[in-house]
């Protein structure tokens, strides 16, 4: 082995932090602030005042007068004015990034707002509202405020040159402005509203395209920090190596040992709560659970971890200080001459290293200490050829098993980028074992890697998936790219492709497709817009409770994905083509398919449970506010059955034709297991106090499968109420339950023409017209199935109709 460098516990580092970064989760935030702002804009375009804004502008505009003058002054802050005038305070005070940022935050507010305000015309309070007008009679457009717009544009821009308690004031004068606005009657609650989320994701899109300071500690600062603690040392330097969450120093102390110095960061990306919910969201892991904790617990957090893995035989330098105040904290270990393992030459990282590297894994995995960022830099392998584990800031004692897991996978996964996955699925199964490497399968995700090991990985495009090929090998599991069917025929696609347009283009014609296309009333494209809003929820809600069907952290955006593509295989092979395409997708994932088969047991179960809860809870109410009265004969009752069995009988004739074209290939247990499915819902539902509790998380899955069953209920409401059909909603939402709870009990009831049909009688008789049955029928099946469907069956097309050779 080659002279090692000097390096220290936290070279794990050494890909260096720029000065300047860029957080994704400003994307985020640009996203939620225009998702705010588009749902005030729906509001607003009514041009009716509801009766909350109304009252909530009564509270704030009747205050007492005689604040106005320090109010009016706060409320400049907001003007156009001010803006280069801050920008030029900060750029006087030498902060020219923050006056840039500032400027330009500043002036794309105003003028967005100006832009909105020409397109909605909404008027101001004193149109629509008895005002006190503190600030002389305000006129003109109202939606969205300006003033608001600036102000949230200008402190979302600043915040990240400031103090906490600098943040703090930044964001309590951009709200007094906003309220301001609201008690000298210029603006409405909604106006200021949708001007601070525009004000809002405008600052953030600036930070993510110009990037934010990073936070650099002194090291006079730190020196007389470590003398406070009674630590003093000499020759502090900066450390040749950047941390992401710390700044690393090396320094001698009194006795002349060599110390390294880990200086934590009190701002820290870990910290923002949209990032720990995008986290909870996306994987269901926090990843740094301590991360908002004083700096003197985070300290101490991480010195106990190393500590204790230290205490257990795990290889870890010994730790000499851990402390920390409101405004700093260090943690001080002993300096390991040594050099970070990525940093080592391919033909350094011998088999032998690697064994001795799996070894210590192996301790800290018998120790419970989950380190929850052990990627390659993150072991120090000293002069002699020994491996030691540091940077404990992230790790937790007393561990899960999926914590465990995700640290494999996370070594594996970093192992990876610099010798071949043969090597390291090898070492990793003789040190941890089969069992352990096997359940860090599905850790073996883009997301739920660290940002480190995916940048690299985007260097080496198709190593990750060549590391879980060969995982699959060596543990001779089936590969999930196997094709899940052979080739439809054409025949068979044209028997599907007839059906689908038969629905689509035949429906609209049962009422004449003029009055179908006339149905929609005026504001009625408003309530389409919330119906897709309500459909995207609904999606992500049953993606949710699919998540809890398996006990392994996956990607929600994945699995949203994943129910698309699952439509789109039930168009060519029904049922069956549902279940094979989500179980292929957990096997994807990392389910070995027993365990996938068992899951989409468990999806379907949760949503028969879920559409029995709809269908009974929205049935006594209905019944009690007496909603499920006035049935009738449906109109257009023959033309619409026919329409529908024609429908039925060539999709499915199409499926039978591509079943048997593509039996050769299809997989084992291809056939609906309907006991399967009705032994997990008695599993489930017959669970008590004092029995075991179900292998799953059954209970947080049926509630998501019930807000999902609901969710599309609304929609049909919505969609149904945007083209002029007069049903009460609760009629609506249980006649919906019914429907899915046949569909799910019974597939095939479900198929397209069965299923569009059922729902254009059920609301021709709860006295819906016949033009506005249909269009709303349409529309509804093509924001929650047929748009999906055609869009899954865009995502499957790498994955399906794959000949075997």
């Amino acid at each position: 082995m080659t002279p090692p460098a000097t390096a220290q516990p936290g070279a794990e580092r050494r890909h260096r932090v720029p000065r300047v970064q860029r957080h994704p989760v400003d994307l985020v935030r640009v996203a939620l602030g225009l998702a705010i702002f588009g749902v005030g804009f729906l509001i607003a375009q009514r041009g009716e005042l509801p009766v909350l804004e109304r009252d909530l502008f009564r509270i704030v505009n009747d205050l007492p007068e005689i604040v106005f003058p320090i109010v009016w002054a706060v409320m400049q802050l907001g003007n156009v004015v001010a803006v280069p005038v801050v920008a030029g305070v900060a750029a006087l005070t030498r902060r020219f990034r923050m006056a840039r940022d500032m400027l330009v935050a500043g002036l794309l507010a105003y003028l967005a707002a100006d832009l909105v305000k020409s397109v909605v015309g909404r008027e101001r309070p004193v149109g629509l509202v008895e005002a006190n007008l503190l600030d002389g009679n305000v006129s003109g457009i109202g939606f969205i405020s300006g003033h608001a717009a600036v102000a949230a544009a200008l402190a979302t821009a600043a915040v990240p040159y400031l103090s906490r308690r600098g943040r703090r004031m930044a964001w309590a004068l951009a709200w007094t402005v906003a309220i301001a606005r609201v008690y000298v009657g210029a603006h409405l609650p909604l106006d200021i509203l949708g001007g601070a989320a525009v004000g809002w994701a405008i600052g953030s899109l600036v930070h993510y395209l110009f990037g934010v300071p990073r936070w650099e500690p002194e090291p006079a600062r730190i020196a007389g920090m470590l003398q406070r603690f009674g630590l003093p040392v000499r020759d502090l330097r900066p450390a040749d190596v950047v941390a992401r969450s710390s700044h690393p120093f090396v320094a001698v102390d009194d006795d002349g040992r060599r110390l390294y110095v880990k200086a934590l960061d009190p701002d820290r990306f870990e910290r923002d709560w949209l990032y720990r919910l995008w986290r909870v969201i996306a994987v269901r892991d926090i990843k740094d659970a301590d991360a908002v904790a004083p700096l003197g617990q985070q300290a101490e957090h991480e010195a106990v971890a190393a500590m204790t893995a230290r205490e257990r035989g795990v290889r870890v330098p010994a730790v000499v200080l851990a402390r920390g105040t409101d405004r700093g904290g260090v943690v001080v270990q002993e300096h390991v001459p040594g050099r970070p393992l990525d940093d080592l030459l391919p033909a350094e990282i011998t088999p032998d290293l690697l064994g001795a590297v799996w070894q210590q894994v192996a301790r800290l995995r018998a120790a419970r200490i989950a380190h929850h960022d052990l990627v390659a830099s993150s072991v120090l392998v000293d002069g002699s050829g020994a491996p030691w584990i540091v940077d404990f800031g992230n790790a937790q004692t007393g561990a899960d098993e999926q914590s465990l897991d995700g640290d494999a996978a996370e070594l594996m996964a970093s192992l990876a980028l610099h010798v071949e996955p043969e090597l390291v699925v090898g070492s990793a199964i003789d040190g941890l074992g089969a069992g352990a490497v096997a359940a860090a399968l599905p850790g073996l995700a883009p997301l739920t890697l660290s940002s480190v090991t995916r940048d690299g990985m985007r260097t080496r495009p198709g190593r990750l998936r060549a590391l879980r090929r060969e995982v699959r090998r060596r543990l001779q599991l089936p590969d999930p790219d196997r094709p899940e069917f052979g080739p439809p025929g054409a025949v068979a696609r044209t028997a599907v492709g007839t059906g689908v347009v038969l629905v689509l283009v035949g429906m609209p014609l049962l009422a004449g497709a003029s009055a179908v296309l006339g149905s929609v009333e005026e504001g009625g494209w408003r309530w389409l817009g919330g119906a897709l809003a309500l459909a995207v929820l609904a999606r992500v809600a049953m993606a949710a409770a699919a998540l809890l069907t398996v006990d392994r952290r996956l990607a929600l955006g994945r699995t949203v994905g994943a129910t698309m593509a699952a439509d789109g295989a039930s168009l060519l092979h029904g049922r069956i083509g549902w279940r094979r395409s989500a179980a292929r997708f957990l096997e994807r994932a990392g389910v070995v398919p027993e365990e996938a088969r068992r899951a989409t047991d468990r999806f379907v179960a949760g949503a028969i449970a879920a559409a029995l809860v709809v269908a009974l809870v929205t049935l006594v109410l209905a019944v009690v506010e007496g909603r499920l009265t006035g049935w009738r004969s449906p109109e257009a009752l023959v033309p619409a059955v026919l329409l529908g069995l024609a429908a039925w009988a060539l999709v499915l004739t199409g499926q039978e034709l591509a079943g048997r074209h593509g039996a050769a290939t299809a997989p084992q247990g291809g056939a609906e297991p309907p006991r399967q499915v009705t032994r997990t819902l008695r599993d489930a539902l017959a669970w008590r106090p004092g029995r075991p509790a179900p292998a799953w998380n059954w209970w947080p899955q049926l509630g998501w499968a019930t807000a999902g069953v609901a969710l599309e209920a609304a929609v049909l409401a919505a969609t149904v109420h945007a083209v002029g059909g007069d049903v009460a909603l609760l009629a609506t939402t249980t006649v919906y339950g019914a429907l899915h709870l046949l569909w799910s009990v019974f597939p095939v009831t479900g198929m397209p023409g069965a299923a569009d049909v059922s729902l254009l009688l059920a609301l021709l008789s709860l006295g819906a017209p016949l033009a506005s049955a249909c269009a709303g029928v349409l529309a509804f099946r093509l924001l929650t199935f047929w748009i999906p469907a055609g869009l899954g069956s865009l995502l499957s097309v790498r994955f399906e109709h794959r000949h075997l050779t």
